[in-house]
């Protein structure tokens, strides 16, 4: 989030990562990608609305996977639109190439993980990611040091 230092100013941002959670295999630099697309996303969708809120959140989903949750108070995605959101070259705004939600699925993918997108309650959209939880090797597996 240090990213969006002074850039998301008039939204209120709310934190609440989970605890003790499992770990994920991920590449670091390519799902700092997904969250700052998904945060602009929110924050584009919330320009002019009165209620000002951005979710992120990190929590255990299915028993094999753990969920990251980034949802907005802004104007919503329509159920048409909500089919075709991660396509290439499709968008709701004026502006864009309309790639960013397809490279964010692309990637989510590659992750062997998957993502939807759902209504936030009361008004806005929230985007679920669930990650799998990584393999942990077997016991007596982990690497040892040799000294010679």
């Amino acid at each position: 989030m240090s990213v969006f230092e002074g850039r998301l100013e008039g939204i209120t941002v709310h934190r609440s990562l989970g605890d003790h959670l499992p770990l994920v295999d991920l590449d670091k630099e390519q799902f700092k990608r997904v969250v700052v697309n998904l945060v602009d996303n929110a924050a584009e969708a919330m320009a002019g609305m009165p209620l000002r809120h951005l979710f992120v959140e990190t929590q255990m989903g299915s028993a094999d996977g753990v969920e990251l949750v980034i949802a907005d108070t802004g104007c919503g995605i329509t159920t048409e639109d909500k089919e075709k959101l991660f396509l290439p070259y499709f968008s709701t705004k004026q502006r864009g190439t309309g790639l960013g939600l397809a490279i964010v699925s692309h990637i989510v993918t590659e992750h062997h993980a998957q993502i939807r997108v759902e209504d936030n309650h009361p008004v806005g959209a929230r985007f679920v990611i669930e990650l799998p939880v990584a393999a942990v090797p077997e016991r007596g597996a982990w690497p040892v040091e040799v000294k010679a």
